[in-house]
């Protein structure tokens, strides 16, 4: 409670802090949301996993996890200790300070305490560009990567709004025509689009079709998102029993696909999905902040684990790999060789 009272009379005396240009001037971090309209498209498994990824692969880049979702499960992935916080990402917000509640987790990846009840603190904020103020009290130095809630209520569209990339997760048809949503946000923001790119995620390629030009769903799903014009990341994640089974253990924990999904090739298409979403930010927002500081230290990461900071080549299972997929091939590559599709336009040509 003391901890409680500390952070709000801090914040108390910064709520007039004026309001900066965001996009304009300099922050000394960038922010990554991931987002999606509908449920079930794998979109917490992705902001989890990329934390744990870019930690391993950048270990100078201190990277902070917030979860905008009532679900418990980045705590389960990160938490050290069964203690109940002292301060969630729920009260954090209401004091205007995320500072007093970041807690290191496990990997080394920092994490704000997630809340089931976020319905007081939506009824609460009505300005969607809130967080931005947040962050810029909080002072995280680093990368933030936000998870939210499976609509597009007040508290995603401050993650979105505060997002220097926002990760668009589609799965099928119906999370493609929710996605659409987030595009006419940004442009309701007069946000360029590319601050906003599709990922495809949980892509079962076993799925077939007789009729068509594309014969599976990846080729379907990359037509339409053309079609519509929406920018998109050529790394993609296929559907696997392995990385489902992170979340049901003895350990009562949600494991990374970095460290509990060895032989998946998903732990591999998750490392150039991370290497493409640091890449496209630095496009975007220009180098990525490195703190002027000694690095943050690495707690339960692969470096404890004697492993190499980049995750070393793997052996892909074959129950993942039925169809032949080449652990280093992109969403490109695999059209162009398995489908012998020359009618698919690369981004940009039309």
């Amino acid at each position: 409670m003391s901890r409680y009272l500390d952070a709000l009379r801090q914040a108390e005396g910064e709520r007039s802090a004026p309001r900066v240009d965001w996009e304009r001037e300099p922050r000394p971090f960038r922010v990554i949301t991931v987002t999606s309209n509908k449920g079930g498209v794998g979109k917490t498994t992705v902001a989890g996993n990329l934390a744990v990824y870019f930690r391993a692969l950048r270990e100078d880049l201190p990277v902070l996890v917030v979860g905008f979702d009532d679900q418990l499960t980045l705590d389960q992935m990160f938490a050290i200790g069964s203690g109940a916080p002292d301060l969630t990402v729920a009260s954090a917000m209401r004091i205007g300070n995320l500072n007093a509640a970041i807690r290191l987790g496990q990997y080394g990846v920092h994490y704000v305490p997630s809340s089931e009840d976020l319905s007081d603190l939506k009824r609460m904020i009505e300005d969607p560009f809130r967080l931005q103020q947040v962050l810029l009290r909080t002072g995280w130095e680093g990368l933030v990567v936000i998870d939210t809630k499976s609509d597009l209520e007040i508290l995603t569209q401050n993650a979105i709004a505060a997002s220097d990339l926002a990760l668009v997760v589609v799965a099928d048809r119906p999370s493609l025509r929710q996605a659409e949503r987030v595009y006419e946000l940004m442009k309701g923001w007069g946000r360029p689009l590319e601050r906003a790119r599709v990922l495809l995620s949980m892509v079962d390629l076993r799925i077939k079709y007789e009729r068509g030009q594309t014969q599976d769903v990846l080729g379907l799903l990359v037509s339409e998102i053309r079609r519509r014009g929406f920018p998109l990341f050529e790394s993609f994640l296929s559907r696997s029993p392995l990385v489902a089974s992170l979340y049901t253990n003895p350990e009562e924990r949600v494991l990374s696909i970095l460290h509990g999904a060895e032989g998946s090739i998903v732990r591999q298409q998750m490392q150039h999905l991370a290497d493409d979403v640091l890449r496209a930010l630095e496009e975007i927002a220009g180098a990525l902040p490195v703190p002027g500081r000694a690095r943050a230290p690495i707690a339960g990461s692969a470096a404890d684990a004697d492993e190499s900071a980049e995750p070393p080549a793997l052996e892909v299972d074959a129950q993942d790999n039925a169809l032949g997929l080449e652990v280093d091939e992109d969403l490109e590559v695999w059209l162009d060789r398995s489908l012998g599709r020359t009618d698919l336009e690369h981004d940009g040509e039309r």
